[in-house]
């Protein structure tokens, strides 16, 4: 039986750093898109309630 050699291990764990930097990336994406989504979702609000107010003011 062969032992794994030192450059085996280190292209092993070089793989596994990439899989773990590729799970992080997404979760990172996921989690700035529903940020995103939230912040446009107030601004949207933001800008109702003033169109409300400049509404009213003018009758």
């Amino acid at each position: 039986m062969q032992s794994l050699n030192v450059g085996d291990l280190m292209y092993q764990l070089a793989m596994f750093i990439v899989l773990i930097a590729i799970i992080v990336g997404v979760g990172l994406l996921v989690r700035r898109a529903v940020s995103t989504d939230r912040r446009l979702k107030r601004i949207e609000e933001k800008v109702d309630e003033l169109k409300d107010e400049k509404g009213r003011d003018r009758t």
